[in-house]
């Protein structure tokens, strides 16, 4: 059984059945589709070490995300990009392969993680640290995709979410309930996600007329629920009302510490928090929380990277997904679950 019979089977042509399973060229979605199932009909195993040595290609996409440290918890956002990049990958016939990397190691390079360095990858999708070590690139000789977060000084393809403007809308929307005294509580400003958060709270408050009040800031936080805890706690020590939580892990810390002192949400303090996951939904009150698209954030990178693959220049090279707020209760407003 060869390529001659998957071609009969499906209509399409020896050449473009060829390059679906060699990875050699992107083929549609739908011919794709057809491939597969022609393919699992017959039970055909293309020869990979054979594919490799004839096309220099093992089809085979490495994803380097950030490793979850000690005292440090993380969330599902990462798991999301990742459902995304998996499914497009197997789409195209490409395999994956998940790495982890530390961001605490200030001497990390991408070409020293072990799968990098024994020719095994044709492309990497990578979630970098600090935006301002473009030195972490060195040693990686493969089309390379970013993720999330950018580099400083470098072009590379890059996809993200509107992390800026969605800042700024969870503001405005703390001040139309009345707000005036709204905190920040985000991570580090070497992630240029969290750097981009920041930006947004600050844009907001100078168009809002309010008060830039740095005892109301707590920023460079682990994600983590005691980082959460102890900043919630200064900010109401100062007199917040309102909190903008600018990430998962920290909302669920900032919700802990005021169920814990017994301070009501949102009647003495209003929030607004970071990613839209199930747990936001259940607890009382159900929180308003931006809402990114992590999944199709994966599902583009991909595609990116694909491109990258055949030799294309992927367009756009720079794609920043547009969030949403799912609008509940927590901010204090009077309006009932909502999406904006």
């Amino acid at each position: 059984m060869g390529l001659k019979e998957i071609a009969r089977m499906t209509g399409l042509s020896i050449t473009t059945v060829s390059h679906a399973l060699n990875g050699t060229r992107a083929v549609s979605q739908k011919s794709m589709a057809l491939i597969r199932d022609a393919v699992a009909k017959t039970g055909y195993r293309p020869n990979g070490a054979a594919q490799a040595l004839k096309t220099q290609r093992t089809n085979m996409i490495a994803l380097i995300i950030p490793s979850t440290e000690p005292n440090n918890s993380t969330n599902c956002f990462f798991f999301d990009v990742l459902g995304g990049v998996k499914q497009t990958l197997q789409e195209q016939g490409y395999d994956l392969i998940v790495s982890t990397y530390s961001e605490n190691d200030p001497h990390f390079l991408l070409g020293g993680i072990p799968v990098l360095q024994k020719n095994w990858i044709d492309g990497v999708l990578f979630v970098p640290g600090s935006r301002r070590r473009a030195e972490c690139l060195t040693g990686v000789d493969v089309p390379v995709v970013l993720i999330d977060r950018r580099l400083d000084g470098v072009s590379l393809p890059f996809v993200g979410s509107d992390n800026d403007q969605a800042a700024v809308r969870a503001i405005e929307l703390l001040a139309q309930s009345g707000r005036r005294r709204i905190g920040y509580i985000g991570g580090t400003l070497d992630f240029s996600s969290a750097y981009d958060r920041y930006r947004g709270y600050q844009k907001a408050l100078a168009a809002l007329g309010l008060a830039h009040d740095f005892s109301l800031i707590a920023y460079e936080l682990d994600y983590s629920l005691e980082s959460a805890r102890n900043a919630a706690r200064s900010l109401v020590r100062y007199g917040a009302d309102a909190i903008f939580a600018a990430n998962s892990v920290l909302t669920m810390g900032v919700v802990q510490y005021l169920n814990e002192q017994g301070i009501r949400i949102p009647e003495q303090i209003a929030l607004v928090g970071f990613d839209d996951y199930d747990w936001t939904q259940i607890v009382s009150p159900p929180i308003t929380a931006v809402r990114q698209d992590a999944r199709g954030m994966g599902a583009l990178g991909a595609r990116m990277l694909i491109e990258l693959l055949a030799g294309n220049t992927p367009d756009p090279a720079v794609a920043v997904l547009p969030s949403a707020l799912a609008v509940r209760q927590s901010h204090g407003g009077t309006r009932g679950p909502d999406t904006l």
